[in-house]
């Protein structure tokens, strides 16, 4: 690759993406919104209703397998399950292009274990989206491999403007960001369920108390980014000395809210890497 960003599509590196689930289809759609065209992308799924509608919305090359959708490509996404990642390096790695860059969208897996099933000197960058990259909210980090240069990361920062922030992150920190970003929008729905279910359990239908929760945890965050404040002084405003607020917040912290926390981020670091250690061999 060059060692100028690529400034118009003609430019643009050529990119095969394996696996078109909910990653590699929200990779296939920030690319078409950073400026690629559908004819630089190939991509390749076993699934062939996820293959033609991938080819519908976004215009997108198709591929018989995944070495003949990376022979051609300067990046190749990886976005197909942990567990399936090694027979996919295994089939591609005779058909890639000396200084192809792969980028992985996969948990848990090091950029040492592309490394070792990829010819050698090949860049990895590693990248831990989570589920609101879908609609463009994401948070997202990424990491270099061994091999991967500034310009590598910075080509990575392009792919994924569209799909919220992006952040750089040492790889030994990829586990973290897991436990409180690529895990977290599950700990969050959680989060509505019990509210929800507590004001049902206070009288208020159902279909209401999800309409109220829903908005309520949007607008908070909302006010959260906009604000500029902490989420302490947020807290603090709403917390009158002797008001409802504090009592259900000295509630909840006397309940363990933060062990409850802490343990679920924890869990999360001790599974990405127990699942890495075991899929690593």
């Amino acid at each position: 690759m060059s060692t100028d960003l690529p400034t118009t599509p003609s430019d643009l590196p050529s990119v095969a993406v394996i696996g078109g689930g909910v990653m590699g289809g929200t990779m296939i759609a920030a690319l078409r919104v950073a400026g690629w065209p559908g004819a630089s992308i190939t991509v390749a799924d076993r699934n062939a209703d996820r293959r033609e509608a991938l080819v519908a919305d976004h215009g997108v090359s198709l591929a018989d397998d995944a070495p003949a959708a990376v022979a051609g490509a300067r990046v190749v996404i990886l976005a197909v399950k942990p567990q399936q990642m090694a027979e996919v390096l295994d089939a591609i790695s005779g058909a890639l292009k000396p200084g192809t860059v792969a980028f992985t969208v996969a948990a848990a897996l090091p950029a040492s274990f592309y490394e070792d099933r990829l010819p050698a000197g090949t860049p990895v960058v590693r990248a831990m989206p989570n589920t609101p990259a879908v609609v463009g909210r994401g948070a997202t980090s990424i990491s270099a491999g061994a091999h991967a240069t500034e310009e590598h990361l910075a080509l990575a920062e392009t792919m994924l403007r569209a799909t919220g922030l992006v952040v750089r992150v040492p790889e030994d920190l990829i586990d973290a960001v897991i436990a409180v970003a690529g895990s977290a929008p599950a700990y969050f729905y959680a989060m509505v369920e019990a509210l929800t279910e507590a004001g049902v359990m206070q009288g208020l239908d159902r279909e209401m108390a999800t309409t109220l929760a829903q908005q309520t945890f949007v607008g908070a965050a909302q006010l959260l980014v906009e604000s500029g404040d902490t989420p302490q002084e947020l807290r603090r405003r709403v917390s009158s000395p002797g008001g409802v607020t504090l009592a259900a917040l000295e509630a909840m912290t006397n309940a363990g809210l933060q062990g409850v926390i802490s343990a679920g981020a924890n869990a999360a670091v001790a599974r990405s890497k127990e699942l890495g250690a075991q899929l690593a061999g």
